[in-house]
């Protein structure tokens, strides 16, 4: 199932994580900013609709989060995402219920170091 990739607007190097997700929000539609283990994350959440020719065989519902690595020597992030399908004719709270299970999830994230 394809998808179309996080394209990271341009900002000067070293500019900070702030920067980068504020300018990945502005071009995010319905992005938000969620903080992660105190880390400030941004959240974004679509509709993906069926397109055989995209290579979409099934619509889904699609969200993600875009965390900066803290402290990192050179600026690194993680991507987490989530894809819940949408079969024709189901009930959208069950996918609502979906949502919240895994934005649940993902506030139980913890940094660890070893």
């Amino acid at each position: 199932m394809a998808s179309e990739p996080i394209e990271i607007p341009r900002v000067r190097p070293d500019s900070g994580p702030e920067t980068v997700l504020a300018a990945l929000a502005s071009v995010t539609p319905d992005a938000e900013t969620r903080e992660l283990d105190d880390t400030a994350a941004l959240r974004s959440e679509r509709e993906v609709p069926a397109d055989a020719a995209q290579g979409v065989d099934v619509a889904h519902r699609q969200v993600e989060y875009f965390v900066p690595v803290p402290d990192s020597a050179a600026d690194q992030y993680l991507t987490f995402s989530f894809s819940a399908l949408i079969a024709p004719g189901s009930d959208p709270a069950f996918y609502d219920t979906l949502v919240e299970l895994f934005d649940a999830v993902m506030g139980t994230f913890r940094w660890t170091y070893a």
